[in-house]
This record gives structure tokens, sequence and C-alpha cells, in this order.
């Protein structure tokens, strides 16, 4: 499911996506702060204030949680039933789903995050440079062709690497291996998932994941077939 803006206007498109092997993690950026009131929430950030329609305690967990810095949400008691069946593909994940729509009204406030299954953090955020962008997860073949967009490069930030290209949505900050060894080799020619895998010595759902979050901040283009 994918989330497209249009006139200020959230409208709801149904494609396929990619379900990461990894951890998705989930954070706000580190000046919104949420205000919380007994029929209200409200999530002021650098681009001003998103009411949010859902006031149930789930939504309410789960951005206490990400004000902390990057979470797994499928920790929250009752999500984590209907997240292990959203990532399994088997059977009904309304839960999940529905969370899914909130966190997309907070466009340019949320941080998705990729980490690994072994709890140690995330190895690339995807951070916002305008209020419009809005987080999805492009489905991509292991043997199609993908190549990093023209202009993006590289740099430094607060010790980090970050991809930035002039004109997207999201600059990626690229924290560890193997997301940065996966992102200096599409910089340098183009790839498919298999190749990557190969050629990096990196496990092919990995280098899938790392992909699909470069594809959705736009840093990355698929060649369809």
């Amino acid at each position: 499911m994918t989330i497209a803006q249009s006139g200020g206007a959230v409208v709801t498109t149904t494609t396929q996506s990619h379900v990461p092997a990894g951890r998705p993690l989930w954070s706000l950026m580190e000046d919104v702060f949420v205000d919380e009131g007994s029929e209200h929430l409200t999530v002021h950030g650098r681009w001003g204030a998103i009411e949010i329609a859902d006031t149930s305690p789930l939504v309410r967990e789960a951005l206490h949680r990400m004000s902390l810095g990057p979470v797994a949400l499928e920790n929250i008691s009752a999500l984590h039933e209907n997240f292990v069946r959203w990532k399994a593909g088997a059977g009904p994940c309304l839960v999940w789903r529905k969370l899914k729509n909130t966190l997309d009204q907070l466009g340019g406030c949320l941080v998705p995050s990729l980490g690994l299954n072994d709890g140690a953090g995330p190895i690339l955020s995807l951070v916002a440079v305008t209020r419009e962008a809005v987080f999805a997860l492009p489905s991509i073949g292991d043997d199609q062709i993908v190549s990093m967009r023209p202009h993006t490069e590289i740099e430094r930030l607060n010790g980090d690497q970050a991809l930035n290209c002039p004109g997207r949505a999201y600059q990626v900050i690229l924290h560890s291996a193997p997301a940065t060894e996966i992102a200096k080799s599409l910089l340098h020619t183009e790839s498919t998932i298999n190749q990557l895998a190969e050629s990096l010595q990196v496990d092919k759902t990995l280098v899938a994941d790392v992909v699909a979050y470069l594809a959705g901040a736009d840093l990355v283009a698929v060649q369809r077939c």
C-alpha cells in the first residue's frame, strides 16, 4: 500500500510492497513533540502541526515510543500478533495496516529506519527534507536492474555518511555496513539485487531490504521489465 498526497489530501492506492526480512524501526524527528489531550492528538514538527484522527491507545503508545528513538513497533503487545502476520504474509493484519495509515499522515515528521534482527540499532535511516515526504517500500525483483539517481552523492553528516540527491524528499543516513557498501556500489554502477549479494557477499534478503529503502527514498531508480 502506498500513500500519495494530492492537493493536500491523502490518497490511498494499493500496490505490491516490499516486506522487510530485517527489522523496520520507527522514530520521530528530534524536533517533533506530541501534544496529547483526552480527545485530541497533535504532532508538532518543523513544518507545522498535524492533527491525528485516530486517538486510540495504540496510536498514543506508538507515538510515545517513537519519540524516544528508533523502535520496533511490534514490541507493543496490542500490535505484535498482527505485525507477525504482516511480515509472514499469513492472513489479516488490519490493526497494523490501520496504524501504518496513521504513520503515513505524519509526513516528514516520521523517520523510518532499517535494523538487523540482532537488535543492534539501525543500519540506515530516511530523514525527510520536505514536509510532503511519504514513506513506502516498493517491491523490486531480484533480477531487476537498479541504479542510483543522477547527482546523488555521499556527504558527511554528524559522524555518519548521508546520501543526498537534489529534489528528492529524503536523505538517507548510512549508519553502518552493509547499507554503506550497497549504496556505494550502486553509486558506481547499475546492478541487481542478486548481483549485489554475490559481489558483496551479503545475504540476498538483506540486500533487498536496503535497496527497497533506497528506492522508497526515491534515490534508486528501477528499470521495469
